[in-house]
């Protein structure tokens, strides 16, 4: 079947903005994108019963925005622990069931929010390797820790 010539040309443009637009996309994604304007880098959270899910493994170093989304059924937080300790070794407050935060260098967390909220926070992430935890009681203990690389 012959189209004329301007549906021709209209096929040719609108097709390879599409493609253009998509492979613009992956590169960006790719490369670190999904940041603000301001050049944070956005890492999405999920802290569920219990666990952390990052949407990414990995991180350029410099601001990153935290969108952390309580998908839990309880409150939860999210704290970045710098260590080279392995993610269910970290040091344990007595009495408290939580993790001694006096005892790891902590970067920087979102506070403690509702089940099914989503709360926001831009911190500043030196290179190394993070744990990253809920360090309300118990919750560390019942698995809610992951491990995040900053480069």
């Amino acid at each position: 079947m012959f189209f004329g010539r301007s549906g021709f040309l209209a096929r040719v443009v609108v097709i390879p903005v599409l493609v253009v637009g998509a492979a613009a996309g992956a590169v960006a994604s790719a490369c670190g994108g999904g940041g603000d304007d301001d050049g944070a880098t956005t890492l999405n959270v999920e802290l569920f019963d219990w666990g952390i899910k990052l949407d990414r493994a990995s991180v350029p170093a410099g601001p990153v925005q935290v969108k952390a989304k309580n998908t839990g059924s309880t409150e939860h937080e999210v704290v970045f622990v710098r260590t080279d300790l392995p993610e269910d070794k970290l040091p344990i407050k007595e009495g408290e069931k939580k993790v001694d935060e006096e005892k790891v260098e902590v970067v920087g967390e979102v506070e403690k929010f509702p089940a099914g909220k989503t709360e926001k926070g831009k911190l500043d992430l030196p290179a190394g390797r993070y744990v990253v935890i809920c360090n309300i009681a118990t919750h560390y203990g019942l698995g809610m820790h992951t491990v995040l690389t900053v480069q």
